[in-house]
């Protein structure tokens, strides 16, 4: 009998702690899921095979349309060409891209594009120049339970410039899906940023590299 009560009074509790606390358990476990995506597409990045992004000028032509055509829709006015200040260059390089000097380029770069750069958060990995087949940079896109991140992957040999056109790269990720501007297919994404670093004023800065 007494067993029966002590089995009866855990049931009721657990029920009544699922119910008091169902939003922050579906919070979490949306949180989880999030974040356990995030992580897969690093795993992912691991692997991939590097290609060369070619377009074709027709491609192009018709890239820069679409970016005309949705820019203005979102009242975008487009601006000079972009400049990092020496003093930036400097901290940067004497931090060995310290993830507060990154954060404070960030800053100057989403400024420049016109946009908010809270509620991003950074993650910046070493990694070694033997791992062949990984992407420089990676931007993944949040909801209402994560923040928006942007993750560096830095190999030893990675030039400075090599190092901002990565940000700008991924930073430009962020500017077009926070607008909503983006093409169906993966591929045509990344032809679709390649192209939109340059129409924003950051063409100084972009040498071969791969984002995703």
């Amino acid at each position: 009998m007494f067993k029966n009560f002590l089995i009866f009074t855990f049931i009721f509790i657990f029920i009544y702690l699922i119910f008091s606390y169902r939003y922050h358990i579906r919070y979490y476990i949306r949180y989880l899921k999030s974040d356990f995506k995030y992580k897969k597409d690093v795993r992912n990045n691991l692997k991939v095979d590097l290609k060369t992004r070619l377009l074709d000028d027709d491609s192009i032509d018709s890239a820069i349309n679409f970016l005309d055509i949705n820019l203005k829709k979102i009242g975008y006015v487009k601006k000079g060409e972009f400049i990092i200040p020496e003093a930036l260059k400097r901290k940067i390089l004497y931090s060995k891209y310290s993830e507060k000097s990154i954060k404070e380029l960030f800053t100057l770069i989403t400024n420049h594009m016109g946009i908010d750069d809270k509620g991003v958060l950074f993650e910046i990995k070493n990694v070694s120049s033997k791992i062949e087949g990984i992407y420089a940079g990676l931007y993944s896109e949040g909801n209402e339970y994560v923040n928006n991140k942007i993750s560096l992957f830095i190999k030893p040999d990675y030039s400075y410039e090599t190092v901002v056109s990565i940000l700008i790269h991924e930073s430009t990720h962020y500017f077009l899906l926070s607008n909503g501007i983006k093409l169906k297919e993966r591929n045509s994404n990344e032809y679709l940023t390649d192209i939109a670093t340059i129409y924003l004023g950051f063409g100084k800065y972009i040498v071969e590299t791969t984002g995703n």
